[in-house]
């Protein structure tokens, strides 16, 4: 609080005591008191308004210098009546109260709104199973009457599954705490089990594998990376060159293991690069492929954070793309998470 501030809110109360102050003057003038008598009452009564006046505005000022320094720390400013004590002056009390009763009232209207979201989320995950049932069994047909027409259509298919994954990890993306299991795993067979996940679009696009030293193992949750990883096998398929080749490669930092996943394909445009992972951005190669919801690279991103992994991603145009995720070297990280 501004001292300026301080007298504007206190003039009226200071201007009626003066004007107590001075009629009394008057008052002892006319019942002729002694003129030192006079000068000496006027003077104690200056200094106890002074020190009325200093007492409260100090009380204030510690009190809103405390609070502006709270709400300063806060990432969260809304939580700043949490963090508040109950003042000891009159006015900031009445305030104390009011922001407490807006407090309820918001928490209580986030409280709908998140039970209405998470029933939301709920019934998206089971039409995305039920609707998962039914184009199962049509692959199936497929699969048992071979042709060019079954082969164009599982195609198809295919990518109508992926988008429903997409969706349905999308609604699963803002609790990955909720349902995650961290164990120890052999990155080796996390990626086989991604390039096998995605064997009949490679074979079909005639893209060579290429694996190197991935004898590693690591620490994560193997449904959450085997997403992430389809996704970027996903994107590696859709932005193809001629002579297509997907290498993945290994390698030990400090305190983490970098797996690196390069293709040499059409490449990512130098002013899409940055973001490339935002929610939604298709870029230049999306909106000229016809193929990208601008989804998966975000997905990816939002994914390793909150599975405590790094996402990077370099490329140069008509050259290549490198997506570089680090893993935790031991499960230690998600314990001081925890």
């Amino acid at each position: 609080m501004k001292t300026k501030d301080f007298f504007r809110m206190e003039y009226a109360q200071i201007l009626i005591y003066i004007v107590f102050l001075g009629l009394l003057e008057v008052l002892l003038f006319i019942f002729e008191v002694n003129y030192f008598l006079m000068i000496y009452l006027l003077l104690i009564g200056l200094i106890l308004e002074g020190v009325y006046l200093c007492q409260r505005y100090m009380k204030k000022y510690r009190y809103y210098k405390k609070v502006k320094a709270k709400l300063d720390i806060l990432e969260q400013k809304c939580m700043i009546t949490e963090m508040l004590e109950l003042p000891d002056f009159a006015e900031g009390e009445f305030l104390y109260e009011i922001l407490q009763t807006c407090n309820k009232s918001m928490n209580d209207e986030i409280l709908k709104y998140k039970i209405e979201a998470a029933g939301y989320r709920e019934y998206i995950e089971m039409w995305i199973h039920e609707v998962k049932t039914p184009l199962a069994a049509t692959r199936l047909i497929l699969e048992n009457h071979p042709s060019e027409i079954t082969r164009a259509m599982d195609e198809e298919m295919q990518q109508i599954n992926y988008y429903l994954e997409q969706a349905l990890y999308y609604a699963r993306s803002n609790s990955v705490e909720k349902d995650y299991l961290v164990k120890e795993l052999s990155l080796k067979e996390v990626v086989e089990n991604a390039v096998k996940a995605n064997a009949k679009s490679l074979i079909g696009n005639k893209i060579k594998i290429k694996i190197e030293n991935l004898d590693q193992k690591i620490f994560s949750d193997e449904k959450w990376v085997l997403f992430i990883l389809n996704q970027v096998i996903s994107n590696a398929i859709k932005y193809k060159k001629e002579e297509a080749e997907i290498s993945f490669c290994a390698r030990c930092e400090k305190n983490e293991i970098l797996l690196e996943i390069r293709d040499n394909g059409i490449g990512i445009s130098p002013k899409d690069l940055p973001r490339i992972t935002d929610k939604g951005y298709t870029g230049t190669t999306g909106r000229n492929y016809q193929k990208s919801t601008g989804m998966g690279l975000y997905l990816c991103k939002k994914l390793c954070s909150k599975l405590q992994l790094s996402f990077y991603i370099e490329s140069k145009e008509e050259e290549y793309t490198k997506v570089t995720i680090g893993f935790p070297r031991n499960s230690m990280i998600f314990l001081n998470e925890e």
